[in-house]
């Protein structure tokens, strides 16, 4: 015989800050008002790793701008059904959306890297090969890195994830550039020019960016050729300061001071 579910709505509110705060998180593919399952990684966790039950609180989230919330009405071996009775807008999606083009770094830790520019609000991440990075590991490990950003969102409580895309070229990837309203270069040569620079430079203009990139390079940098070839693709170069930084610390010193200075 089949079970039969019922749930009261008429008592169902909008969860609180505070409460919000509590609930647990859990991405799925689609989302819609009413009853739903959920099944796969996320039931697992829902049902193995986080033990809960009927009658739970849970936040749904399916990479749009909202946050769906939901009460768990059953835990089965195979799936986990829930009401989903409200939605609000996600605070903590960023603002603008911003790309972080970084050269493959077999040695530099990539998955850390995802999971800070996941927090700063980075919304792609591209990995890409030059002349001087380790081309035979350039599409490895994609889906893990997926997955961290997936569970770092969770954690800062973005309703829509950091996307790693798959690994291109760099002749791919500067003619990307114009797709974007800035793109910012991370050169170890520029001796001058920084982001405060460009800003101060173009302050009218920096009000209306909305898409905006910035290319970080390999360990051991870009060489002329490739320098020329990324800033004659439209994209500014700037300096980072006195001190050569390394990969990471580059890549999330300068997200920060984008999403700082733009959003």
């Amino acid at each position: 015989m089949s079970k039969k579910y019922y749930f009261d709505k008429s008592k169902s509110v909008k969860l609180d800050t505070k409460k919000d705060e509590e609930t647990k998180r859990f991405f799925v593919s689609s989302i819609c008002l009413g009853q739903m399952q959920i099944d796969g990684e996320e039931h697992h966790h829902i049902a193995n790793v986080m033990r809960l039950s009927a009658g739970d609180e849970i936040t749904l989230v399916c990479n749009d701008d909202f946050d769906y919330h939901a009460k768990i009405l059953d835990v089965d071996k195979k799936f986990t059904l829930v009401d989903v009775y409200s939605k609000v807008r996600n605070q903590a999606n960023p603002k603008i959306e911003l790309t972080a083009f970084v050269a493959v770094n077999k040695n530099e830790p990539m998955s850390l890297m995802i999971r800070m520019l996941s927090e700063i609000g980075i919304s792609y991440f591209v990995p890409f090969t030059s002349k001087w990075t380790a081309s035979q590991d350039a599409h490895e490990k994609i889906d893990r890195y997926q997955k961290i950003a997936d569970q770092s969102a969770k954690q800062c409580r973005r309703s829509k994830t950091l996307i790693v895309k798959e690994t291109q070229k760099l002749d791919e990837i500067c003619k990307e550039f114009h797709d974007y309203d800035v793109v910012f270069f991370a050169y170890e040569n520029e001796d001058d020019f920084c982001l405060q620079d460009y800003v101060k430079k173009y302050e009218n203009k920096t009000k209306e960016h909305k898409r905006i990139a910035f290319v970080i390079g390999p360990v051991a940098g870009f060489d002329v050729q490739e320098a020329e070839q990324i800033k004659n693709s439209g994209a500014v170069s700037i300096s980072l300061g006195k001190r050569i930084l390394k990969a990471d610390t580059a890549c999330v010193s300068l997200a920060y001071a984008i999403m700082e200075k733009f959003e």
